[in-house]
């Protein structure tokens, strides 16, 4: 699982990437809320820890960003010096899921991570089975029902398939697909992802009419929406 940290104490930052590394996250730093804003218009997280005091802002004005860019609920913790009632409520008005007092201690901040996850129900995501409206995916076997009929589909369009289904509601960037589907350094056109993308609305019938679309952001990528009545 992915997970963006928003911490400008580098040591501190340093601390928490090992302890998330070793328990199988993967880490995304910044450590200035206009990094960390831009780095999630390129780089879809499944959860994020934020510091409060940034050298350009707050870790406050992050989660109000979060909150009115992500269709999907991502969930926050907050991990701050500030202990004051008044900043615990503050922060979970704003939206926070939990909210932890410096300096952290490992297995509570893996635990309360875990436990935001469970709720968010991110633990879907390690499971080999995806689901989304009439769209049923094996994951081990590579096979794809639509309508509870098998659809056949190349390895790439596959993996892509998994790729914007598990990030539903997130803003997915051409690069971001590129690095994802055919590897770091695929030197491909991202009208490749274009073409791709075209495929899957066809392949596997998303449009409105079953609730979920996929729709283009202009000049940045895609994103997997539910489709209000």
């Amino acid at each position: 699982m992915k997970v963006a940290l928003l911490e400008d104490d580098l040591a501190q930052a340093k601390l928490l990437t090992q302890w998330l590394s070793e328990a199988g996250y993967e880490v995304f730093h910044r450590d200035t809320v206009s990094g960390f804003k831009s780095m999630l218009t390129e780089q879809p997280v499944d959860m994020a820890v934020l510091d409060w005091q940034l050298p350009d802002s707050s870790g406050v004005d992050a989660l109000q960003w979060i909150r009115s860019q992500y269709e999907t609920r991502l969930p926050v913790i907050f991990s701050t010096q500030r202990d004051s009632e008044e900043d615990v409520v503050a922060a979970l008005k704003a939206g926070a899921d939990d909210y932890m007092i410096k300096p952290p201690r490992q297995a509570e901040l893996l635990a309360r991570l875990a436990a935001v996850g469970r709720r968010a129900g991110l633990d879907r995501l390690n499971s080999p089975n995806l689901s989304l409206a009439h769209i049923e995916i094996d994951q081990e076997a590579q096979r794809v029902l639509v309508h509870g009929e098998e659809v056949k589909l190349t390895r790439k369009d596959f993996l892509l398939t998994c790729c914007v289904i598990k990030n539903q509601g997130k803003l997915l960037s051409r690069e971001y697909l590129l690095k994802e589907v055919w590897g770091v350094n695929a030197d491909l056109n991202t009208r490749t992802v274009d073409m791709h993308i075209s495929r899957m609305r066809r392949n596997l019938q998303l449009d409105p009419s079953c609730g979920y679309a996929i729709k283009t952001v202009y000049q940045h990528g895609y994103r997997l929406e539910k489709v209000e009545d």
